[in-house]
C-alpha cells in the first residue's frame, strides 16, 4: 500500500530512493520481527526442493546435535518431515530473507549437498562415499556417523495406517518426483508382472504419485496420502519394492526393510542401506550417475528381472520384521 501511494504522490525524481528506503525498511523490520519470535540460530541449514533430499539431513541435524551443536534451524519445504525431531529447533519456509538474517545476525548459513550438478552433461558427479556421509562432512562433522534417516511417527499415526500391517508397499515409478531421472526406473510392465505373479500370498499396496502407471491387483495409494500418511503405511508393511528415491529413504527410516532396484546408475554404497536388498548392475559403465542420457539403452535396468526380483522378495520376507541394521560411516 506503502509502496502505490509512493507512485502517486513523490515525483519520479525521488521514486526510486523511496522504494529503496521503504525495501530497507520492510527488510529490517521483518528480521526484528523474526528475531523477536524465534530468536537467533547458531547454524541454518539448506538442501534443495526434492523431499528425500530434506530428509537426508535429518541425519546432518542428528549427528551436529550429537556433538554439541545446538540452535539449528532447517530450511525446507517439507515441515512434515520433522515433526517431532528434537534435533531442530525451527523447521523454516524456502525464503533468502532467513539466509539474510542469519548473516546479519552473524551466524552459519550451512548450504548442503552430496553431488554437484553438471546440467550440460545431464549428471551429477558421483559421490566417493555415502551421499549422507558427504552431507555430514559439509556440515563440518568429525568421526563415526550412522548412515540412516529419522522419520519421528506418533502412536496415533501408526495406528491409524494399522490396515496394512503384513502387506508389501510397491512404487511403479519416481518420475513424478521433484527431480526427474529415467536412469533410475525399472520397468512399470515388469512391476505388474510382479504383482501378478505373487498377487496369491502377498498383499500389495500401491504407493507414490498420482501419475505413477497404476498396479493392477494392488491397493491404489497414489497421490491419496501426505508425507506422513506414508510414512506410516510403510512402517506397518511388512517389505518395500521400490526404485532409489524418497521412498526407499523413507521406508529406511520408519524401519521397514526394501528390495530396491538400483540397476547402474548408482551403487548401493553410494545411496543405499545393507538392511536391504539392492539389486545392482556392476557394468563397466556403472555407476555412471547420468540423469536420463544412456548410450546402452539402460542394459543396466534391462538385466533385471522379475524373477530376480521375487527371489530378492523372498530372501527379505524370510528375515524377521524388526529394527534393522544400521550402518556406519567415519568422515
Amino acid at each position: 500500500m506503502l509502496k502505490r501511494a509512493a507512485k502517486r504522490l513523490l515525483p519520479k525524481a525521488v521514486l526510486g530512493p523511496a522504494t529503496a528506503c521503504l525495501s530497507f525498511y520492510r527488510r529490517w523490520s521483518w528480521i526484528a520481527q523474526t528475531r523477536i519470535k524465534m530468536g537467533t540460530p547458531e547454524t541454518l541449514l539448506h538442501f534443495g526442493i526434492a523431499p528425500g533430499d530434506d530428509l537426508l539431513c535429518t541425519v546432518v541435524l542428528r549427528e551436529l546435535t550429537k556433538r554439541g551443536h545446538k540452535k539449528l534451524w532447517m530450511m525446507s519445504k517439507y515441515s512434515d518431515l520433522f515433526e517431532n525431531n528434537t534435533d531442530a529447533d525451527h523447521i523454516v519456509p524456502l525464503d533468502d530473507r532467513f539466509k539474510d538474517y542469519v548473516s546479519v545476525m552473524g551466524k552459519k548459513w550451512q548450504f548442503l549437498e552430496y553431488s554437484p550438478i553438471d546440467k550440460e552433461k545431464d549428471m551429477s558427479l558421483p559421490p566417493k562415499r555415502h551421499i549422507i556421509a558427504e552431507l555430514c562432512q559439509r556440515a563440518g562433522v568429525q568421526g563415526e556417523i550412522t548412515v540412516r534417516p529419522y522419520f519421528y511417527l506418533r502412536d496415533e499415526e501408526r495406528e491409524k495406517a494399522a490396515w496394512a500391517r503384513g502387506a508389501v508397499a510397491v512404487q511403479s515409478s519416481g518420475l513424478g518426483g521433484q527431480m526427474q531421472m529415467r536412469n533410475k526406473q525399472w520397468f512399470p510392465e515388469r512391476f505388474q508382472e510382479l504383482v501378478n505373479q505373487l498377487n496369491g500370498n502377498l498383499k500389495f499396496v500401491q504407493v507414490g504419485s498420482a501419475g505413477d502407471p497404476l498396479l493392477a491387483g494392488a491397493a491404489d495409494l497414489r497421490g491419496k496420502t501426505k508425507i506422513r500418511e506414508t510414512a506410516a503405511v510403510l512402517a506397518n508393511c511388512r517389505l518395500f519394492i521400490g526404485n532409489v528415491g524418497f521412498l526407499m529413504h523413507l521406508a529406511r527410516a520408519v524401519e521397514c526393510p526394501s528390495v530396491i532396484i538400483f540397476g547402474g546408475r548408482e551403487a548401493p554404497w553410494q545411496s543405499g542401506y545393507s538392511c536391504n536388498v539392492n539389486l545392482h548392475s556392476a557394468l563397466p559403465c556403472s555407476p555412471c550417475w547420468l540423469w536420463n542420457r544412456c548410450d546402452y539403452g539402460r542394459a543396466c535396468m534391462d538385466m533385471i528381472t522379475v524373477d530376480g526380483v521375487i527371489e530378492a522378495i523372498k530372501t527379505q520376507l524370510e528375515k524377521p520384521r524388526g529394527n534393522l541394521v544400521i550402518d556406519t560411516a567415519v568422515i
